[in-house]
């Protein structure tokens, strides 16, 4: 296991060892940097020591950006601190190469029924799209989608009927 170390947010670099090389989108870092306003940075970076005290991020390039965007609108410190692994052994390309290929992204039925855990448990659906970083009509539509009967939602979770057949059944 690896120590987590602090490094204020304006010592870190992006690193050119990053694998991930298409541009983030603009919407997809203003929803990472909603959803760390709201819930905080739950997975540090990892970074490796550069010079004069800064240190390059290896792996973590979408939420460096994400806290760099927040600092720019004064939602958090430049010196904020960042949770950082410092690998200075391991090789950058391969750090970054596994924390990439091996992240499986959540089913959407999932996605669907934790917005629909969320407002059922008293969140306003204005309150879940600005801590995720939606609009309320996405909200509202993935809401309308978890609420389909579970027999759907089961055939949808297993591959019998696509997207578009449960979005048919929740109209």
């Amino acid at each position: 296991m690896t120590d987590i170390t602090s490094i204020p947010l304006n010592k870190l670099v992006a690193s050119e060892d990053n694998v991930r090389r298409t541009a983030v989108t603009d919407a997809s870092l203003q929803e990472l940097a909603a959803s760390i306003a709201a819930h905080g940075l739950l997975q540090s970076l990892v970074a490796r020591n550069h010079c004069k005290g800064k240190f390059v991020v290896v792996a973590g390039g979408r939420r460096l950006a994400a806290l760099q965007l927040l600092a720019e609108q004064g939602r958090i410190d430049a010196s904020f601190a960042v949770p950082c692994q410092v690998r200075d052994g391991d090789d950058a390309t391969e750090l970054s190469l596994d924390e990439n290929v091996l992240r499986e992204p959540m089913h959407p039925a999932d996605e669907f029924e934790a917005f629909r855990a969320l407002v059922d448990g008293g969140m306003a659906e204005a309150d879940v799209a600005g801590r995720f970083g939606f609009t309320e009509a996405v909200v509202s539509r993935r809401l309308r989608l978890a609420r389909v009967s579970p027999a759907i939602m089961d055939a949808y979770r297993g591959d019998r009927l696509s997207l578009a057949q449960v979005m048919a059944s929740a109209d």
